[in-house]
């Protein structure tokens, strides 16, 4: 699970920290240098712990299924120390958690192939207790090994999982974007056994190792690496460990620092594999034997390109290609990324950490008077219900009559009184099967909001009772510098009673946006629709709008209803016009925060015919639109 580098007391004692004093109550609080109360560091503590435990617990369910061992481990490490993707010990995998800074699709994708990465050593690579596995650590080979298996337990994997070389691949070439061109040859020792990337990437790199070290060396690195990649244990014991200390001549046996070039950033932790059992020799060699159908692209990188004369690489100028070659990875980064299989591995898994114990909501529920609601306010929820149902009813599957083309009603052409031929006919209408809605309401209860909070939370409660009547589901919460649940999912408004949230503090929808991501990215039904209630611009805006734009990703409706009483909008909108550029439009802008849709309202009584209009949209099947 979890182990995090920084304890509670460690961030508390930060010298950034202060003291401020409370300009109603007169208290001191305490802040730590981003402006964070104590209350608020533990929930982010707790948060971030959360988040971590639910993602080492979803990759140790699938990685004891993949390896048929219930005891391996997965933990995710916040330690800033960690200078490395991942780690493993033949029964444990550590990852990074500085290198998760946000659970979207790209982050996902990186885990997967870091992780299936770390599966393979732990799948195929020898162990310290076996004879090879003494043999490198009595002879200080363990620099050259590490090297050597990275390509080896790759092809095993690949070929016995074919699907794991998308996010292998994936993973190769976000390593490279992230990374200085230059600086490219020097992954050659380990990419260019990475036969699942294009040839033409594995020759660029090659090409960037022979201007720096020669074509010589890179013969020789070329030859080694991809005769150990065919290697099975514990057959090939000694052929191992000739390749192996041929290999050490090259990049140096195990001394900090390495006295040779430390190509790819190897590092020697002195260690080979210490727990489990690697696959026995008789799968290895199924393996390996599946793989010789491989293409000849294994031959491709060295000296020079398949029937090409070998050139010396250091009379290239790369400045040019580098660019197209960057723009060819990002390419196919995409294809990768709208791959049917990835794209449901990534949902999947997005889902099983967001559906996990760890991650199940912590949230406060908001202390909440109970209040009638106005005479005008029942009367549009009463009205606003009727409109979604009768909605619905027009969507079920029926005939429509009278129609000039479709199937012929014979037994109405022998009415006498039908005298149109244009009236013969009926038509079969499937409906729309997707009228169930998932909402999601966050209602800014800052002090700002002051006066607007009855109509807020009346209207609230309107939109709530609507879809409820159609069998649809409506998530409440409040956000101030905190977030709170006002309604439950599984509670439905009372008939006869609406929750009225007050207004006071400071205006954060960080946490509220989480929880709505969590509950929207898990639920099955067809509508999902975000309503963000507010009057103002947030704190944390960034990382906000970065929440909105995934629910966006996720096919969510995404709308801003902003609250413009005192009828500025209206001014920002035209004074943006006049200066694109200028404060107006950057205002506008800023009020959006990554919504799809966002209308300026004068009165709370606004955001229902809104929020009418789009419910009703939602529910009107495309072809009659």
């Amino acid at each position: 699970m979890a182990k995090m580098n920084d304890s509670l007391s460690d961030i508390e004692n930060s010298r950034y920290a202060y003291w401020e004093t409370d300009p109603v109550t007169g208290e001191y609080i305490y802040r730590d240098s981003e402006g964070r109360t104590r209350a608020e560091i533990i929930e982010d503590y707790q948060d971030n712990a959360n988040r971590l435990n639910a993602i080492s617990g979803v990759y140790q369910r699938a990685d004891r299924i993949i390896t048929r061992d219930g005891s391996l481990t997965v933990t995710v490490v916040d330690d800033k120390e960690m200078d490395t993707p991942a780690m493993s010990n033949g029964k444990e995998i550590i990852l990074n958690g500085n290198l998760i800074e946000d659970l979207n699709n790209d982050t996902i994708t990186s885990l997967h192939g870091i992780n299936y990465h770390e599966l393979g050593h732990i799948l195929y690579s020898p162990r310290a207790g076996s004879d090879l596995g003494k043999y490198v650590k009595a002879r200080k080979l363990v620099r050259a090994m590490q090297y050597l298996e990275e390509g080896r337990v790759e092809k095993l994997l690949t070929a016995k999982y074919p699907s794991t070389k998308l996010f292998l691949e994936a993973t190769a070439m976000e390593y490279l974007l992230k990374g200085n061109p230059e600086e490219w040859g020097e992954q050659f020792a380990t990419f260019t056994g990475r036969t699942y990337l294009s040839l033409d990437i594995r020759q660029v790199i090659a090409d960037k190792f022979i201007a720096k070290y020669g074509v010589g060396l890179a013969d020789t690195v070329h030859r080694i690496v991809h005769e150990y990649r065919t290697l099975v244990f514990p057959k090939d014991f000694d052929r191992a460990k000739e390749l192996l200390e041929s290999f050490a001549n090259i990049v140096g046996y195990d001394v900090e620092p390495p006295t040779k070039p430390n190509w790819g950033g190897h590092k020697c932790n002195g260690s080979v594999p210490q727990k489990g059992r690697p696959e026995g020799q008789a799968e290895q060699e199924r393996l390996q034997n599946k793989s010789k159908n491989e293409s000849s692209e294994d031959i491709g990188d060295g000296a020079g390109k398949p029937n090409e004369t070998p050139y010396q690489g250091e009379e290239k100028v790369f400045t040019d290609e580098d660019s197209l070659i960057a723009d060819k990875l990002t390419e196919r980064m995409k294809q990768i990324k709208s791959n049917p299989i990835v794209k449901r591995e990534i949902t999947e898994t997005r889902k099983a950490i967001a559906n996990s114990d760890e991650m199940r909501t912590a949230m406060k529920r908001k202390v909440i008077e109970d209040k009638i609601p106005s005479v005008g306010a029942r009367a549009l929820a009463r009205r606003f219900g009727a409109e979604l149902e009768r909605l619905v009813r027009d969507n079920d599957p029926h005939w429509e009559t009278f129609l000039p083309s479709g199937k012929l009603n014979i037994g109405r052409t022998m009415n006498p009184d039908i005298n149109s031929i244009d009236r013969a006919f009926d038509v079969w209408d499937t409906g729309n099967e997707n009228t169930e809605i998932e909402a999601v309401i966050l209602m800014d209860n800052s002090s700002s909001m002051g006066g607007l909070m009855r109509s807020v939370s009346e209207n609230t409660w309107v939109i709530k009772r609507g879809i409820e009547s159609i069998q649809g589901t409506a998530t409440v919460y409040s956000f101030n510098h905190e977030s709170k649940i006002v309604y439950d999912r599984g509670e439905r408004a009372k008939p006869n009673a609406y929750r009225y949230v007050e207004s006071n503090g400071s205006t954060n929808p960080i946490r509220a946006l989480i929880e709505a991501e969590r509950l929207l990215a898990t639920s099955k039904k067809p509508i999902k629709i975000a309503f963000i209630i507010t009057d103002g611009e947030w704190e944390s805006e960034s990382e906000c709008n970065s929440i909105i734009a995934s629910l966006n990703d996720m096919g969510v409706i995404t709308c801003i209803v902003f609250l413009d009483e005192y009828g500025n909008y209206a001014e920002f909108v035209k004074q943006g016009k006049v200066d694109p550029e200028g404060y107006y439009a950057d205002k506008v802008k800023r009020l959006r925060h990554n919504a799809q849709i966002f209308r300026a309202v004068a009165t709370p009584t606004d955001v229902l015919k809104l929020a009418t209009t789009l419910v009703k949209e939602t529910l009107i099947p495309a072809r009659r639109r």
